[in-house]
């Protein structure tokens, strides 16, 4: 049965088509017809019988022949006429005019207007023939005139619309094809190639097709086919050479057909051989031209090819600017220096750039399939599952690539990511702060040092006070021991037998040395020596722990006495401007690094004692105060100083804000303060202020080290 089918099928052309169907039922009816059609030749003589069968089956063949190349030329109707003109009258224009009608039909199908003329004609001759020749009727062959006139004319109309339903059908499946394989393109490349070939099947007219980009005032040909001749792709033209009509619709969208002159100027301007008409529509993204779909026709189209050119540029510029996009992200993640690691919502590794196989020392291959979970430290794991969900900023991590390798701190954000289907991914991206925080560290200690640099001469005045008294006392003593030794050699010289003459000699040196001025004074002069030793060495010890560089890790320290070292530091900043109250409590050891907290106190030291020198209302107050509030330590640093303007408080701890006079202020004070408190030691700082009244500083730092924060500190 197959075998049958398949042979029909080839006897058979264009049945996928309506009007290849249409035709193929009428060449039925057609090649049907000398079953019933030669019985009205039966009484004429033998001769007239053969020519008739012979011509009927010379034109039953020639139909069939022009069915199966799907066309048939338009001289063709009058030779054909011709033999249908002798088949009628071989039955006198009998029952053989069947042969006539049933050819019209079966014609009417191929050709256009012009060629249904000259069959009109052609008809009409073999109806005047009959009158002339066969002697028939005249109001019979009118009737039989109208009626062919009228099948040709059912017939035509037939054809064309089975021709249109089937160029819409046509459209239909290739727009359909051009969907789903620019659906699937892999690059810009493979997307233009389906585009431009769907183009050239919208129309059999359409011979060439192109894409352009326009990049400012001009417009770059990036791939053509079709009838485009060798310099159409890569052209490089000025934008203004196209048509008025052209730039329009870059800039407002739509669809539009241009002919005769227009489309000589626009197959001009983009290289390509001279077309009757080209149609156009513009590539849009984001409601945005960067392009423009060109078709060019070897003649006007029939149809209104709006709908699918407008809705075949729609889909190829999504698709260009999709590819596009996916292009440069691929390019940003590929170059990207974090490493980036995408995970299903149950952990399960799906993607790694190449940063994160060198950060980890594993390829892409090793590390897709593998457990996100598998790669971070068990304590740092379970922080980052219970924050999994939420919005969180960067923390410190530890990760590593394979059992045996050493942990790497780095600086990690997980966030989930909704996919385009509606599951849900993990983006994990990892910053290798090992640079960062030798560079951090140094900074810090130079703003240190820049710190103690700017209150040396200060501090140096600090001590050259007491040593001058020092000095001083130690010279006073110095003379008062000559004083002591001269009485001491009056003693040991005088004979011992005289001894009234010693003692009157040890008095009159007594008085002159006046002993009793030294031996109240002398002791004086060594306490104030004494005192004058504490406070430098109290000096140099609060300098030596406030430069103290410390460690990377966080160790417990003792506040108060940090602070009032601190405070010995500022001394020389403060004490010409205020006076220092403080509010100390008995703090418990703070795991912190300390040369940082001295750090952010001297700032605010140091900002409280300018704030209140530039209020320009004499002695101020710098109050410090501390105490434990819940799970936390808190600072507070008052001035009664100029306050805080309310237009620049949410500018305060910014980089580079200062608002002291060009030269006096780096605007960097502050903004290491928010660091060092917030990043370095995950606590607060914020502040209260009153204009004309002061400000307070408030510092919040965790008393305890946390169990689980991802910084890789132990307490010492």
């Amino acid at each position: 049965m197959w075998y049958s089918r398949l042979r029909l099928e080839r006897l058979l052309c264009g049945t996928g088509t309506m009007l290849g169907q249409v035709r193929s039922l009428f060449l039925g009816f057609l090649m049907a017809w000398p079953v019933f059609g030669f019985w009205g030749i039966e009484a004429v003589d033998g001769r007239r019988i053969s020519v008739a069968v012979a011509v009927s089956v010379m034109l039953l063949v020639w139909c069939y022949a022009g069915y199966r190349w799907q066309r048939f030329p338009a001289w063709s109707w009058i030779p054909e006429g011709l033999c249908v003109l002798m088949v009628a009258g071989a039955s006198d224009f009998g029952g053989t005019i069947g042969l006539c009608f049933m050819w019209v039909n079966f014609r009417a199908l191929y050709g256009g207007l012009r060629e249904k003329l000259l069959a009109a004609a052609v008809l009409a001759g073999i109806m005047i023939s009959g009158v002339v020749v066969a002697h028939a009727s005249p109001g019979t062959m009118a009737s039989l005139l109208l009626t062919g006139l009228l099948a040709l004319s059912v017939n035509h109309v037939l054809a064309r619309g089975s021709s249109a339903r089937d160029r819409a059908a046509a459209r239909e499946s290739a727009m359909a094809s051009a969907g789903a394989g620019l659906a699937a393109a892999a690059t810009r490349e493979e997307a233009m190639d389906i585009a431009l070939g769907t183009a050239l099947a919208l129309d059999r007219e359409a011979s060439a097709a192109l894409i352009f980009t326009v990049a400012g005032p001009a417009l770059h040909v990036i791939a053509a086919t079709g009838r485009v001749g060798t310099e159409a792709t890569g052209w490089v033209t000025e934008l203004e050479r196209l048509p008025a009509q052209a730039r329009e619709i870059l800039r407002t969208g739509g669809y539009a057909v241009v002919a005769d002159g227009a489309a000589d100027e626009l197959t001009g301007a983009l290289r390509l051989p001279p077309h009757r008409a080209v149609a156009f529509a513009p590539l849009m993204a984001n409601e945005y031209a960067f392009g423009m779909l060109v078709l060019a026709f070897e003649r006007r189209p029939d149809d209104d090819l709006s709908a699918p050119v407008i809705t075949l540029a729609g889909e190829t510029a999504l698709t260009l600017d999709q590819l596009l996009i996916r292009s440069r992200l691929s390019v940003v993640v590929a170059h990207l220096p974090d490493a980036l690691l995408l995970a299903g919502e149950a952990g399960t590794i799906r993607f790694a750039n190449p940063a994160a196989e060198s950060m980890l020392g594993r390829s892409n291959a090793d590390l897709v399939g593998r457990s996100l979970w598998g790669l971070v430290h068990q304590e740092d794991r379970d922080w980052l599952l219970e924050r999994v969900a939420e919005v969180r900023p960067p923390r410190m991590c530890r990760i590593r690539g394979a059992e045996d390798s050493p942990w790497l701190e780095v600086e990690a954000l997980l966030e989930y990511a909704n996919e385009h289907d509606g599951s849900r991914s993990i983006v994990f991206t990892a910053r290798d702060v090992s640079e960062r925080q030798r560079l951090e560290l140094e900074l810090r200690h130079a703003q240190k040092l820049e710190s103690v640099g700017r209150l040396a001469a200060g501090i140096a005045h600090e001590i050259n006070t007491p040593i001058q008294f020092i000095g001083d006392n130690v010279r006073f003593m110095q003379d008062s021991f000559a004083d002591v030794v001269r009485l001491w050699t009056v003693y040991r010289s005088g004979s011992a037998d005289d001894l009234a003459a010693r003692i009157r000699a040890m008095d009159e040196t007594a008085e002159e040395i006046d002993m009793e001025y030294l031996l109240e004074e002398v002791p004086k002069a060594i306490a104030q020596t004494l005192n004058g030793v504490h406070r430098v060495a109290g000096i140099v010890r609060a300098m030596k722990a406030f430069g103290h560089p410390g460690g990377e890790q966080k160790a417990p320290a003792n506040l108060t006495e940090a602070i009032l070292n601190t405070l010995v530091v500022a001394n020389n900043e403060i004490k010409y401007v205020a006076d220092v109250e403080t509010d100390l409590a008995d703090l418990p050891p703070v795991y912190c690094h300390l040369g940082d907290i001295n750090q952010v106190v001297l700032n605010l030291l140091v900002n409280a004692a300018h704030a209140i020198a530039a209020a320009d209302r004499g002695r101020g107050t710098i109050r410090v105060a501390t105490r434990v509030e819940d799970e936390h330590v808190v600072i507070e640093v008052a001035d009664t100083g100029t306050g805080v303007r309310p237009e620049i408080a949410d500018k305060l701890f910014d980089q580079f804000f200062t608002t002291k006079e060009v030269g006096t202020g780096t605007g960097q004070g502050l903004s290491l303060v928010r660091t060092l408190v917030t990043d370095r030691h995950g606590g607060t700082i914020d502040f209260t202020s009153e204009v004309g009244a002061g400000t307070v500083f408030t510092v919040r730092l965790p008393l305890a080290l946390p169990v689980a924060t991802g910084l890789a500190e132990v307490a010492s």
